[in-house]
């Protein structure tokens, strides 16, 4: 009696279809989340560009024109970086494992054929670095430095790129107060930040550099004449200005606020000619290394201060420098995706 009332129970519970005896049941996974659903696009367009640069670099003579070809040599090593900085540690091994077996393959299709000439590369680049700011203002704040980095590398590159090949139009950089949220975030899957110390550690490190930025342009200013002056002189009020914006926020949030000193100390004093001229790379460095690390550390309705001052040193560091980290601020072995 106890067999045949057990094997009545076995047959009542496989008739239902909800049981599987003798295995795990089946397994959904979650819905993607904002950093996968940004992180699927940037890497689109991330072989987009590559593509489009190998196709232009091959067809540009190096020998008539050289600055093109440079800045184009340096796309096409510096892409793939961004690309695998961006993937994450599955997609990597996939990649290696293509390659080793002598097909390379990408880790998404580019949905558009690549560009055929500097002016669309310029194009495609500037569509990329728009991509990269609306995605830092959403995504998590692991991810959020390094794809802030890739878009301002990207800024760097096209504005190179649209000056030494005299072609290309890159879309107006955004106000702070313009990169808001364009994508909705699943309910499913709220991004994270940074610790509220590493918030305060950064914007009062951006604060100290803004300052700093200020007073070494007003001592260039006094140094020259004319539109050099000129434009010492502004520049010297935009940074004030910003740092007086981060000390604001700053404030508000409960964060280390940083005055603005009388003076602050140069590399050498009194300062001769040649740090004098090296002096404007090197505060737009320190000040785009400061904003990206910002950026990964700072609330999301903060992060807009960061991303739009990076852009901005970025485009200031175009014609001052021909090298660039592939991921300022960040080591290249410091990824933002998920292993």
């Amino acid at each position: 009696m106890l067999l045949a009332g057990a094997s009545t129970g076995l047959l009542a519970l496989t008739g239902c279809g909800t049981v599987r005896l003798g295995g795990p049941a089946p397994y959904t996974p979650p819905p993607p989340g904002i950093d996968d659903l940004y992180r699927k696009d940037l890497l689109a367009s991330l072989e987009a560009c590559l593509a489009g640069a190998r196709v232009v670099a091959e067809a540009t003579d190096p020998g008539t024109d050289t600055a093109t070809a440079e800045v184009l040599s340096e796309l096409v090593g510096v892409l793939p970086a961004q690309r695998d900085a961006l993937r994450t540690g599955a997609e990597l091994e996939d990649a290696a494992s293509a390659e080793a077996a002598g097909s390379p393959t990408a880790t998404v299709s580019p949905s558009a054929s690549p560009a055929a000439d500097a002016a669309a590369l310029v194009a495609a680049l500037s569509d990329l670095r728009v991509l990269c700011t609306s995605a830092a203002r959403q995504v998590s704040g692991s991810l959020a430095r390094p794809v802030a980095a890739v878009g301002a590398h990207v800024h760097w590159a096209a504005l190179r790129l649209a000056a030494a090949s005299g072609s290309g139009e890159l879309a107006a950089l955004p106000a702070a107060e313009e990169i808001v949220p364009t994508r909705t975030v699943p309910e499913t899957d709220p991004p994270s930040i940074g610790a509220e110390s590493d918030y305060h550690l950064t914007i009062e490190a951006a604060q100290d550099q803004e300052w700093y930025a200020g007073y070494v342009h007003e001592v260039l200013a006094a140094r020259t004449a004319d539109e050099e002056r000129t434009a010492h002189e502004q520049a010297s009020t935009l940074h004030r200005d910003r740092a007086a914006a981060l000390a604001a926020a700053a404030q508000e949030d409960g964060a280390p606020v940083v005055e603005r000193k009388a003076v602050y100390a140069l590399p050498v004093e009194p300062l001769d000619e040649d740090t004098a001229a090296k002096l404007p790379a090197q505060v737009s460095t320190a000040l785009l290394d400061a904003h990206l690390a910002l950026t990964g550390a700072a609330p999301f309705a903060r992060r807009p201060l960061g991303i739009a001052a990076a852009l901005a040193e970025a485009g200031v560091l175009a014609p001052l420098t021909s090298a660039m980290d592939p991921l300022p601020s960040l080591d290249i072995s410091q990824r933002g995706a998920d292993g």
